[in-house]
């Protein structure tokens, strides 16, 4: 009897995520076992990951790893037989439900990601497969093709996303708010510490630019505000300080300790 079919049938398309293995769990519930017991019954718990589930006859099992009829006392509490006939142990079973979800979500990201470039192929480039796909073809109407819906989304995190559904300073999210100017320039005269201007401008900008988003702004007034007072703050806290113990302005921006609890000689 060949055990090649099963897999097969159990996983037509042969892609599985990494299986997880908790080994201080696997030493404390095998401990005491044989080393052999141990081989054996890890040995099983892969196969069951592999294809969804074992075979109930013991001696079909010995084939698939030698050793688990020897240590059958230790090995069958492990593996029940389950209400199809077959033996699964419950743990192996959640974990592979886990890692199918992971690996379909991934592949119906990654389809969808290639049907999006698909669809912004330009037109005179296109093949009648193409057009099919993006719905520019004879017979679909006008934005009625699937290319027409899957231009609409986008990646996040290997997820796929309606457009404008992401606050941001993208052109598919928040529209980008304008600085005030010399907003930058006067906050970062206030640092009692001027080293880095280049980067601490740029850092400057996108906290204050995160805060408006956060607090759904309509400009960035508030925002430089508020980071004008954190910074006062700040340099009234090093107000006695040597220079060189005092914190770049990159640095106060990038660890965001502006969010630090304020000092209550600094209030």
């Amino acid at each position: 009897m060949s055990l090649q079919p099963e897999r097969a049938k159990a996983q037509p398309d042969g892609v599985m995520a990494f299986m997880p293995f908790y080994f201080e769990r696997f030493c404390w519930t095998t401990r005491g076992w044989p080393t052999e017991a141990r081989w054996a019954y890890l040995i099983l718990l892969c196969e069951q990951y592999t294809t969804g589930h074992l075979p109930a006859d013991p001696k079909v099992l010995e084939r698939l790893s030698p050793g688990t009829v020897e240590h059958w006392e230790l090995i069958e509490p492990k593996i029940p037989i389950c209400e199809d006939g077959y033996r699964r142990n419950d743990r192996c079973s959640e974990h592979r439900e886990k890692s199918l979800g992971i690996a379909n979500r991934r592949r119906e990201a990654a389809r969808i990601a290639a049907l999006a470039k698909h669809s912004r192929m330009p037109h005179a480039c296109e093949t009648d497969a193409s057009r099919r796909v993006s719905g520019s073809g004879s017979g679909s109407g006008s934005g009625s093709g699937i290319g027409s819906e899957i231009s609409q989304t986008h990646l996040l995190n290997g997820d796929a996303v309606e457009r404008g559904s992401v606050s941001g300073n993208s052109e598919t999210g928040r529209r980008r708010l304008r600085m005030p100017d010399g907003a930058l320039d006067r906050l970062w005269n206030l640092f009692p510490r001027r080293v880095g201007k280049a980067r601490t401008l740029a850092l400057l900008d996108r906290a204050i630019r995160e805060y408006a988003t956060e607090q759904d702004l309509d400009d960035l007034d508030d925002a430089v505000e508020v980071f004008r007072e954190h910074i006062v703050r700040m340099a009234h806290q090093y107000r006695s300080t040597e220079q060189q113990y005092i914190p770049h302005p990159a640095t106060w921006i990038h660890q965001k300790r502006y969010l630090d609890p304020v000092p209550e000689d600094t209030r």
